[in-house]
């Protein structure tokens, strides 16, 4: 069983529950925001969506100290986890590693492949989503996968978890609710670029999960 922490109304975790929808992985989501507890041991395979908050924000949502506790268990186990944006950091700092303010990403952006050994999982370039204003420090041990040119640590590979800093998991729904405060020119442009980077981002969701599923063995 596939465990998904989400933290919030409109944080879902889109094409990576259209995809496990498909292939008929059962799996179980933990809304945290309504106040679902946090498991007390780490499942076999773990998804970590992104959220509004910070991992720094424990007083304003307590339950982040439990996750982060399950996250460390989790990487430490050796289970199987895949951490989005918030997800990313929280594995950073789960595993005692500062989360602090950062180049502020809104839209898509080009980002470059580090082919680290045994981990040629991501293109040489390719375009995500982003939607975050934090970053983080890399966990001792961990191995850059993909880097970018206004936020170094994009994608890593730490024990048998990966976390990556952008949004591989909207849709053109996801995206249309969180650009609806932007200035007009600013959303009609992520809207625009939206139309065809999709396509692409679809077509690393799956293979993410894919590999996911077989426990990040590529």
């Amino acid at each position: 069983m596939i465990t998904i922490l989400r933290h919030g109304e409109h944080e879902p975790a889109g094409t990576i529950e259209d995809t496990l929808n498909a292939k008929n992985e059962p799996f179980t989501v933990i809304r945290l925001y309504e106040s679902d507890p946090v498991p007390a041991d780490p499942p076999e395979r773990l998804i970590v969506l992104g959220g509004q908050m910070s991992v720094n924000d424990e007083r304003e949502f307590p339950f982040l100290v439990d996750e982060k506790s399950l996250v460390k268990k989790a990487v430490a186990r050796g289970s199987t986890v895949f951490g989005i944006c918030l997800g990313a950091q929280m594995i950073a700092a789960a595993c005692g590693k500062t989360v602090y303010a950062g180049e502020k990403e809104l839209g898509w952006r080009t980002l470059t492949g580090c082919n680290s050994p045994g981990h040629r999982f991501f293109p040489g370039q390719f375009n995500v989503f982003h939607w975050h204003k934090e970053t983080f420090d890399l966990p001792e041990g961990a191995r850059l996968l993909a880097t970018g040119t206004a936020v170094k640590n994009q994608a890593f590979m730490l024990n048998n978890a990966l976390g990556v800093q952008f949004h591989t998991e909207v849709t053109k729904e996801i995206i249309t609710f969180w650009a609806k405060d932007l200035g007009a020119d600013e959303r009609d442009l992520i809207l625009k670029d939206s139309e065809e980077k999709l396509i692409e981002n679809r077509i690393l969701c799956d293979a993410i999960v894919s590999v996911f599923l077989a426990g990040w063995k590529w």
